[in-house]
């Protein structure tokens, strides 16, 4: 039985592995093009915070337990607005239709993400947590709608390859965001890291040209050529009605719930490593402010490269295997993560996690695609939801380590943390070896199928 939830038509043809395919519309390329600069710019303000950690826990005096609880309510924002945001993105409509959400949630989010810098709205630890939330609220546009607007602009067999490409935003702009902190610190000083906020309004006048970019006509365009080189286009052709209750029908999908859970602890040994690792550095390490900023986002690096590579190849050869090799290697991140402590190792241990760090997520996200049909917006906000929950959890419990071992100071408490977090990737290992390969092409070539 098929995996996906919707009875769409198979894809007219298997890709051939190339690293730039062929028979994309110029308008695909375009769309892409505004959606890969959104969310590149939006992860620049978002992961702002943990450039700034350190400088953070010193002015609000934070412990470990309250900064893992600034973490996890920020990244809780996004448990709150994905689900609700992408099913009302479906119910409005697929194509073009999802400016409606989109282009609103990104205006807001740049002016509030710009206010951080306004004296004496951040001078209290809930002025700077509201305006954070508007920041998280900016990334479940640019994010969780964002990718399947690029999903649904492209054709089904390139599918990994969109989603690939559009997620290298978040390692280039987190590398970005991080010597773009360093700069503001070593320019302005370290009291004026508010500064760093104003990219904010980088944002508005890509969302307007998005909006007038994603039109009806250029859609309808996008789907005539699709067709015309013999390609499937993402957006079945049918008259359906999208309901809230079967969007919520998801969640009894095995498939749905496997790549939600893979999600889910992916992000929290992601999170651990981004808001614990530059205390790491600081505390443990003896670094500078604005060294940690540069120093623990070297991992995008190769994280950009592998984030392109790895989603385009599983187009051809399936999604499954993948996810198993990320989970043996991040393991061994984490096995290498604390003992790497000269800079020779630090540079080195990150370069290897950003081999499979960014890919997961947008082959996780094309495999949610695979099973989401019409509802894919809501078969991702599922996956969003539960990927910001493993945030919140990571956040919480390397807080918790740390606090109760002797704080940010003890390299002890590291190692804890870092060994509960291999324990996470072996657990996506036996999760995934047990659930189908989802990608279509894949499985009209092996003959093998889904589950219900």
């Amino acid at each position: 039985m098929n995996t996906s939830l919707d009875q769409a038509a198979p894809p007219r043809s298997r890709p051939r592995v190339r690293l730039v395919p062929r028979g994309a519309s110029r308008l695909s390329w375009l769309t892409l093009l505004n959606t890969w600069i959104t969310w590149a710019l939006n992860v620049v303000t978002f992961t702002m915070l943990y450039n700034l950690g350190a400088l953070i826990i010193e002015e609000f005096h934070l412990s470990p337990a309250a900064w893992g609880w600034l973490i996890a309510g920020y990244l809780g924002m996004r448990v709150v607005f994905d689900l609700p945001l992408t099913i009302l993105s479906d119910r409005l409509g697929n194509g073009w239709r999802r400016r409606t959400v989109w282009f609103p949630v990104m205006i807001v989010y740049s002016i509030l993400a710009a206010l951080v810098a306004v004296p004496g709205l951040t001078d209290t630890l809930l002025g700077l947590f509201l305006l954070l939330a508007g920041i998280a609220l900016g990334t479940t546009a640019s994010e969780a709608i964002g990718v399947v607007a690029t999903v649904e602009w492209w054709p089904r067999e390139h599918r990994g390859f969109a989603v690939g490409l559009h997620h290298t935003g978040y390692p280039i702009g987190a590398m970005l965001g991080g010597f773009f902190t360093s700069w503001v610190l070593s320019t302005f000083g370290e009291d004026s890291w508010r500064y760093a906020y104003l990219i904010g309004l980088a944002t508005l006048p890509f969302a307007v040209w998005y909006w007038f970019l994603s039109r009806r006509h250029n859609f309808e365009t996008v789907t005539r050529e699709t067709l015309a080189r013999g390609l499937t286009p993402s957006v079945a052709e049918t008259h359906d009605k999208v309901t809230v209750r079967s969007c919520l029908e998801v969640l009894r999908n095995r498939s749905v719930l496997i790549v939600a859970a893979c999600a889910l602890l992916f992000q929290a040994m992601q999170n651990v490593f981004q808001s614990s690792y530059p205390q790491y550095l600081k505390f443990v390490g003896g670094y500078s402010f604005a060294t940690v900023a540069s120093l623990s986002v070297l991992w995008g690096i190769t994280g950009a490269f592998f984030q392109y590579l790895w989603p385009t190849l599983t187009d051809a050869i399936g999604r499954k295997w993948f996810i198993l090799f990320a989970g043996a290697i991040q393991a061994l991140v984490f096995v290498l993560l604390p003992v790497s402590t000269s800079l020779f190792g630090i540079v080195a241990v990150q370069l290897l996690y950003g081999v499979t760090l960014n890919a997961v997520f947008p082959v996780l996200f094309s495999t949610a695609s695979d099973i989401g049909g019409r509802r894919t917006g809501s078969v991702l906000g599922v996956v969003f939801t539960a990927l910001w929950l493993g945030g919140v959890a990571g956040s919480l419990l390397a807080s918790q380590v740390l606090e109760r071992n002797g704080g940010f100071a003890n390299a002890g408490a590291y190692y804890i943390v870092y060994g509960i977090m291999v324990g996470f990737s072996l657990l996506i290992i036996v999760l995934r070896a047990f659930a189908p390969e989802t990608n279509p092409v894949r499985r009209a070539v092996t003959g093998r199928v889904g589950v219900r």
